[in-house]
């Protein structure tokens, strides 16, 4: 009787939590583009459209939310950038990395559901 009272009911919030993800009729993000000293990266459907990316020194990164849902890039301990917040469809931001080393990002009301990513500068 305890394990319906308490099992079932968190089985059932964590299901409907999911459906969205699961009923999603939208693609995966597409790989990053890369134009010459721009690398672009995808925010979409709860991922960023690549786990790590690798650029030069002095190249930038820009991100395009796809999806008009919202959603953050937050750097993982550095402070190369500062979160950044987007929620409208089409919206892009960038920053230039001149240092190398690697960079981790992570939307902050998705990390959760692992939305996180890497870029990694030569």
């Amino acid at each position: 009787m305890i394990v319906r009272r308490i099992v079932l009911p968190s089985l059932v919030c964590l299901l409907v939590a999911m459906m969205p993800l699961a009923c999603s009729d939208r693609e995966a993000p597409a790989a990053p583009v890369d134009n010459g000293d721009v690398t672009e990266v995808t925010i979409s459907n709860f991922a960023f459209s690549a786990p790590t990316i690798t650029i030069d020194r002095g190249e930038t990164v820009r991100w395009r939310n796809t999806s008009g849902s919202f959603h953050t890039v937050t750097p993982d301990g550095h402070q190369v950038f500062a979160e950044r917040q987007t929620n409208t469809q089409g919206q892009t931001f960038e920053t230039r990395f001149d240092t190398p080393g690697r960079y981790r990002y992570y939307c902050n009301p998705h990390r959760a559901l692992g939305m996180t990513g890497e870029i990694v500068v030569n």
